[in-house]
């Protein structure tokens, strides 16, 4: 490899062949594409004819045909025996030849094309790739539904990175009013809902990439939003609430049992499907994919409630299983392929060979023990095609679990490699309030995308470098790895096992007299922690990223941070309120109001900048409950000296 060019590819492809010798991109010269009758690969040609001009400021226009007037830069070559999505490169002292078998396969050698011309300029090293993807579907999901719903141009720019990652699924996860219904306006007229109009919009831009847009609404569990209303209450399987089992949650952030609202259908009610066909009809007209996840995840009170005597004969399983197969019925006749989330089912391992073999279970688990290759195991063995869906570990944590994340989407794509799944969708999950900023979850994306790409030659993907280099162009080459270290400041938390979690966001959860949490947490842990996030909040002035939105970037780090240094603060306080409560001094509560403020103050802003107005407001309640239990707290405190409080 020449001393000058040392490639850095992500994904890192099949196999790679370095060989003596430069070619130096003429001045005039064209970009070559086949026979008029293969004008399918124009995206891909115009994709390298925008890289050449941004990177290199070079004009190169494209030419069809070959003749020999004509100095080649760059020729693209159909080969219809390479494997669908494949693709070989070769540079060579004459110039470079793409040779493909689908247009997508074309589309993803100019990606890697874009990342050699990104590292080495106009003088290419000679080389030869053969490059295809290990799973066929490679996707990422954005949950819309947790208070945070991305403006366009935000969605926009995470489809820039899939096509630069060679992702090519994309799916929105619906629950509750993210999606304007036309059927149902009240329940979304005071909201930001991405609209059907928009939906047609994101559809084509991502097609124009390669990527399917895949509509994804919950169908059966999580219809809180909808259940608790009074029109639509009496669908649900227990109308008033009910108390989640005591195995389900974490006693310490939920000392006396947690409440919750009703969120799963009374799957007896045949007005159930009724509502379902109409959601079903509102949405997918937009969608050109032939796909469609219905979700059906934790349906928590399914037969402990109105169904409770017919579970009790029948089995819960059984119950479940024959309302999916009623929802798959509804998505077939709409001419889809029903996608769902195999937690429920995998709990019945006897009813899966009962599934219709056209239906994709999607496999999922958030922690780096997840069993995905027993889980996915009983899916191979039953012939039911399937996903596994591995996340970014960054909700509930405000700036990530790195550890976990990569350990994570790790083993998802090995055990789904060695069992046959058909795709790898990588979550990224929005649960209480959706603090983190986008740029926690890059890590996860990059990650996750080079795994599903290639397992084998990704397993110690360079992570940092490709975020410094492709996503925050970052002259210090420190930011991405700033990133990785402030996601595991989890790592010196107590060390008991928080499910999808951090101590230090839980902290900010629970009510300011919940001890739970705060009495795990040693004084020494906690100034192990406030140490360790002084110490990268110290290193944000040694960053220097180039990209569009730098700024942002910077401040969104600094918020989170922010966030852990509050919470560290938090406990503190509540190990004084534990301990000695009589010895606290107003003047530190007031100090901590303040620092909310400035904190809440900051996380509006940077919400508006990449997000839409709706849901701000449920982002921030638990924070504007703290700091109202703050000042409550400082009522009951008696006012001490101004010496005193010094």
């Amino acid at each position: 490899m020449p001393e000058t060019c040392n490639l850095q590819l992500l994904p890192g492809p099949q196999t790679l062949t370095m060989s003596e010798g430069l070619f130096r991109i003429p001045l005039k010269s064209c970009i070559i594409l086949p026979a008029s009758q293969n004008r399918d690969i124009l995206p891909a040609a115009r994709r390298l004819q925008e890289a050449i001009g941004r990177i290199l400021q070079l004009s190169l226009p494209l030419s069809a045909g070959i003749r020999s007037s004509v100095r080649p830069a760059a020729s693209f070559c159909c080969n219809p025996l390479l494997p669908a999505q494949g693709y070989e490169i070769t540079i060579a002292a004459d110039g470079i030849t793409v040779t493909y078998s689908t247009p997508e396969g074309a589309y993803y050698a100019v990606a890697t094309l874009q990342q050699i011309l990104e590292q080495c300029g106009r003088e290419l090293p000679c080389l030869f790739i053969r490059d295809q993807p290990d799973f066929a579907a490679r996707g990422l999901m954005l949950d819309i539904s947790r208070n945070k719903i991305p403006k366009m141009e935000t969605l926009y720019k995470i489809i820039d990175l899939m096509a630069d990652l060679k992702l090519n699924q994309l799916q929105l996860y619906i629950e509750g009013s993210p999606f304007a219904y036309e059927s149902f306006p009240q329940v979304w007229e005071l909201e930001t809902p991405i609209t059907g109009d928009e939906i047609l919009l994101l559809d084509a831009y991502c097609r124009e990439r390669y990527i399917e847009l895949v509509p994804n609404q919950n169908s059966f569990g999580h219809m809180e939003h909808w259940l608790t209303r009074p029109e639509f209450n009496r669908l649900a399987e227990i109308p008033e609430g009910f108390m989640l089992p005591d195995n389900m949650y974490d006693h310490d952030l939920y000392p006396d049992g947690l409440f919750m609202q009703p969120g799963t259908f009374h799957t007896g009610n045949p007005e159930v499907l009724k509502l379902l066909e109409t959601m079903y009809d509102d949405l997918l007209p937009y969608f050109t994919s032939d796909h469609f996840n219905v979700g059906c995840d934790e349906t928590y009170e399914l037969g402990l409630g109105k169904s409770k005597a017919l579970a009790d004969s029948a089995g819960k399983g059984r119950l479940y299983l024959s309302f999916l197969l009623e929802i798959h019925k509804l998505v077939t006749a709409r001419g889809k392929k029903m996608q769902f989330w195999g937690d429920i089912i995998i709990q019945h391992p006897e009813l899966i060979p009962q599934l219709p073999k056209d239906i994709i279970a999607m496999e999922w688990g958030y922690s780096a023990e997840h069993p995905f290759e027993a889980d996915t195991l009983k899916f191979r063995e039953a012939q039911i095609p399937f996903y596994v869906c591995p996340g970014t570990s960054s909700w509930n944590s405000v700036t990530g679990r790195t550890d976990n994340m990569l350990a994570n989407l790790r083993s998802a794509a090995v055990h789904g490699k060695d069992n046959g799944a058909i795709g790898y969708l990588i979550t990224d999950w929005g649960d209480f309030g959706h603090w983190q900023h986008l740029p926690v979850s890059y890590a996860g994306y990059v990650y996750g995308a080079a795994l599903a790409w290639n397992v084998r030659n990704n397993l110690d993907a360079d992570v940092a470098g490709y975020l410094n280099r492709s996503v925050f162009r970052d002259r210090s080459d420190k930011t991405g790895q700033l990133l990785l270290d402030l996601g595991n400041y989890y790592k010196l938390e107590s060390g008991a096992l928080r499910p999808n979690d951090s101590e230090l966001s839980m902290l900010l959860r629970s009510r300011l007299d919940n001890m739970g949490i705060a009495r795990k947490l040693s004084p020494v842990q906690l100034d192990q922690l406030e140490a360790y996030i002084f110490g990268i909040e110290n290193r944000l002035e040694e960053l220097s990223p180039g990209c569009s939105d730098a700024g942002l970037v910077l401040q969104e780090l600094a918020n989170g941070i922010h966030f852990l240094k509050h919470a560290v603060q938090l406990a503190r306080i509540k190990l004084q309120l534990a301990g000695e409560p009589d010895v606290l001094d107003p003047a530190v509560i007031r100090r901590l109001i303040k620092d909310l403020d400035l904190l809440l103050h900051d996380y509006r802003g940077l919400w508006i900048r990449r997000n839409r107005p709706g849901g701000l407001e449920q982002s921030v309640s638990r924070l504007l409950r703290l700091r109202g239990e703050y000042e409550d707290l400082l009522q009951s405190l008696p006012e001490r000296p101004a010496a005193q409080s010094e």
